[in-house]
């Protein structure tokens, strides 16, 4: 390094790392300490489990449950696939499958080995597509803040 203008060999500046260290240090503390607060909130809200109104049990992995169809509560996933497949005259070649937004579909599987081929022979909206819950909203802002 050439000591008399501060460049190396390379002609790269050479930095006091103390300095930028402290820096680089305290912006790292303050992610930390929103990470932490961030993380907080996410506990706390797991904490407030929601009772699911079909079977009475709590509602621990909340990303996952549906809205009830009467009251917009949310409800377990699998409670709602139970009540589909009791309520649902299927054959013994459907079966009922979650196909996304709220919706399942009665499926045939025309070879029940490959379940990459399948036809959807009904549709049930279970959530409205455009109603939007406030439990839902709530936890994907935790989940998803970007700053």
């Amino acid at each position: 390094m050439d000591h008399t203008n501060g460049r190396n060999h390379g002609g790269r500046r050479q930095w006091n790392n103390s300095r930028r260290g402290q820096e680089r240090r305290g912006r790292r503390e303050a992610a930390d300490k929103e990470d932490i607060e961030n993380q907080e909130a996410i506990r706390t809200f797991k904490m407030n489990t929601p009772e699911c109104p079909m079977c009475g049990k709590p509602i621990v992995e909340l990303g996952s449950a549906l809205a009830d169809k009467d009251t917009g509560v949310p409800v377990h996933f699998d409670c709602v696939l139970d009540q589909l497949q009791k309520t649902e005259n299927i054959g013994p070649d459907q079966k009922i499958v979650y196909i996304g937004q709220g919706r399942f579909g009665v499926v045939v599987f025309p070879q029940p080995h490959d379940s990459r081929n399948f036809s959807i022979q009904k549709i049930i909206e279970w959530e409205p597509r455009d109603k939007k819950f406030e439990w839902r909203s709530e936890i994907a802002g935790l989940y998803s803040q970007v700053k």
